[in-house]
């Protein structure tokens, strides 16, 4: 999935957007870049704009209509989550390919849920989407058997001696491997970071660093010297630190 979302709000009403905008505020990964109250000029403008990845759009509206200005978006393949106070407008949401339908007054649970569910369905990648880079192969230890594993959804390898295990947030594997050899293939991949002899992480699901001890979700994984240099780095790369310090 992208990190940041671009929106835009179409609404005749500005206590409307007030409300959206809390509600998207509530997203780190969704940023309003423009806002309307005119669905004319809203048209106009969205219909060039290829960096709108989500519109919030009222379909009662003055001189053009949701629904109307959706059918003449359908061109631009937007993603549309319509907003309405009159349930008796959701067939026709889905009729002119919008996303969701949220119905006023807009609860920020309501609002949640039907967000997730669209940025999922649009933007993260199906299976079928994935490169082979995405992919690994590994033998469970039964005999004969192959089982493949997403490297994205892996937060972490824990090493012991020569076995190594596996943690997914669901699941967890034990392979017949030691960490060096694990390091060796993944650590050229940008995403994964060796921190201690022991362990191997995936930045990606860092939460927190208290110290020498760095957190993936509730997993705390200890860091030690030589090894969390490059991490360290990476982070170092990535921190905000205010200029005036």
């Amino acid at each position: 999935m992208k990190k940041t979302f671009n929106c835009a709000i179409v609404d005749d009403d500005w206590s409307a957007i007030r409300l959206l905008t809390d509600h998207i505020g509530e997203f780190p990964n969704l940023n309003i870049t423009k806002t309307f109250t005119k669905p004319i000029q809203a048209l106009a403008e969205l219909s060039i704009d290829q960096n709108i990845d989500l519109i919030f759009l009222d379909i009662n509206m003055p001189g053009l209509s949701g629904m109307q200005v959706a059918e003449n978006l359908r061109d631009t393949s937007p993603n549309i989550i319509f907003t309405t106070a009159h349930d008796r407008y959701a067939l026709q949401a889905f009729d002119v390919r919008a996303k969701d339908f949220l119905l006023k007054p807009i609860e920020l649970e309501t609002f949640t849920k039907v967000v997730n569910r669209v940025l999922k369905e649009c933007f993260v990648k199906k299976l079928s989407q994935f490169s082979y880079d995405d992919l690994a192969f590994f033998r469970p230890g039964n005999r004969g058997i192959v089982d493949r594993i997403d490297l994205s959804a892996i937060t972490h390898f824990k090493g012991a001696g020569n076995y190594v295990d596996i943690f997914t947030n669901e699941e967890h594997f034990t392979i017949y491997m030691t960490i060096r050899e694990m390091s060796d293939i993944l650590t050229a991949d940008d995403k994964f970071f060796r921190v201690h002899k022991s362990y191997l992480i995936n930045g990606s699901y860092v939460t927190r660093i208290v110290g020498n001890v760095v957190y993936l979700g509730k997993h705390p994984i200890p860091m030690t010297s030589p090894y969390k240099k490059r991490f360290c780095d990476f982070i170092g790369e990535k921190i905000w630190i205010s200029k005036r310090i």
